[in-house]
């Protein structure tokens, strides 16, 4: 940014250079205000909680919602003297994420805006096992292709791209160190996906890779801010599909444990007789409480892609 302001017809002077990076700091930090608030926030509070001049925050906020990163809404009910202050809430008309997933029995794609809107969703059952690293990242890239389509349609820049898996993940570049249900190890997964035509013509755009449980764990918490009236930020989330894993928050950060895979709880022996697990051992718990598991011990039929809800959904219907 600092090399396009205009005006500057050559490299910035050391002290223009540190000026322009304190305000891109600057935006940064009220940006995340705006993002990190339960509901809309005014100028003077983001004033008041980051330690920033009125006429600072104000020349920042009007910097942002020009780049239709925030807008203003409209004032809240009076609550004291005064006039009632307008909001600032994050905008949903020009950037965006792009979420995939790749599971053990479906793939996933998901555009979501910057207010946190969904503006395209696909969800494709597809069973992984017994199918090879790149051929299962060449079919999530073309849910990615169709995805960043559906953005770009809606007017909507793509800014990053992030990848959930059913393992072991060194995050937040990978690789994927290991996925049982899928005997996978050591697979480069955003090597793979940059070498896919979907993204090879969008080099900037960033791409991260963690635990699909750790990432759903973090969704939870960005549903209901951090403010006051939002989400715990301390609690356990427990996903349980095929493979079963948790994400652990600690006051509003996820806890990984010292090697990151503090959630692994699918792996966790509870029953030295039960079946052999993928893992190698027997009886852990995703071989007692992981869906196939249940769908096993209850009769219904294995069907990949379909949650345990919508099968008893079904039945009743039939």
């Amino acid at each position: 940014m600092a090399q396009q302001l205009e005006g500057l017809s050559g490299p910035l002077a050391p002290g223009a250079a540190r000026q322009q990076s304190l305000r891109d700091h600057n935006l940064s930090v009220v940006l995340r205000q705006v993002a990190d608030a339960a509901g809309p926030v005014s100028r003077a509070d983001v004033a008041a909680t980051t330690g920033l001049t009125r006429s600072t925050v104000s020349s920042l906020v009007e910097t942002l919602v020009a780049a239709r990163l925030v807008e203003e809404v409209g004032p809240g009910p009076r609550t004291g003297a005064g006039r009632p202050a307008n909001g600032l809430v994050l905008a949903g008309t020009r950037v965006a994420g792009l979420g995939l997933e790749l599971n053990v029995d479906y793939l996933a794609a998901c555009v979501l805006d910057l207010s946190g809107r969904v503006r395209h969703r696909e969800v494709l059952p597809r069973d992984q096992r017994g199918s090879t690293p790149a051929r299962a990242v060449s079919a999530l890239s073309g849910l990615a292709r169709r995805a960043l389509a559906s953005a770009e349609r809606e007017g909507l820049t793509v800014c990053g791209v992030t990848v959930a898996l059913p393992g072991l993940v060194h995050a937040p570049d990978g690789p994927l160190r290991l996925a049982p249900n899928l005997g996978w190890r050591d697979v480069d997964v955003v090597d793979l996906l940059r070498r896919e035509p979907a993204l090879q013509g969008q080099p900037a755009l960033a791409v991260s890779v963690d635990n699909e449980a750790n990432l759903a764990a973090l969704g939870e918490l960005s549903m209901g801010g951090t403010g006051a009236g939002g989400h715990p930020q301390s609690f356990l989330y427990v996903s349980g599909e095929i493979g079963v894993g948790a994400g652990l928050v600690l006051d509003g950060r996820i806890f990984a444990g010292t090697h990151g895979w503090g959630g692994e709880i699918g792996h966790l022996p509870v029953d030295p007789d039960g079946p052999q697990c993928s893992c190698g051992s027997r009886g852990c718990l995703e071989q007692v409480a992981g869906q196939e598991a249940i769908l096993r011990r209850s009769g219904l039929p294995i069907l990949p892609g379909t949650s345990l809800a919508g099968r008893r959904a079904a039945d009743r219907l039939v």
